[in-house]
């Protein structure tokens, strides 16, 4: 069965392997904002006062255990609603971002 699933760092690029068969449902942004929390890979963290975008993707639920152990404790897998209305999984940042650079225009691939 699949859910869909919100990404706006590494499963949009270097990492998108992971996400197994998957299909492409369309550019989308959630409210929040994303941090360069190392040089690798942004964070995101949810809030009012911004926007990130990112891209949905309609993903076999039985890949999700292998992208919390790719994300690892920085991260929790939690429900949104995008801007356009689809209801997805997305990665929240939950530590603290501390003197990390915010991506001003949202989009890590832009950065």
């Amino acid at each position: 069965m699949g859910t869909h699933l919100f990404v706006y760092g590494l499963f949009r690029d270097s990492a998108r392997p992971l996400l197994g068969n998957f299909v492409f449902v369309g550019r989308d942004s959630v409210s929040g904002q994303i941090f360069r929390v190392n040089d690798s890979y942004p964070g995101f963290v949810r809030g009012s006062d911004g926007q990130v975008w990112g891209d949905v993707y309609l993903v076999d639920e039985s890949v999700l255990p292998a992208l919390d152990e790719f994300e690892g404790g920085e991260f929790e897998r939690r429900r949104i609603v995008t801007a356009l209305g689809h209801e997805c999984w997305i990665y929240e940042f939950v530590d603290e971002v501390g003197g990390a650079r915010r991506i001003r225009g949202g989009d890590w691939m832009l950065r």
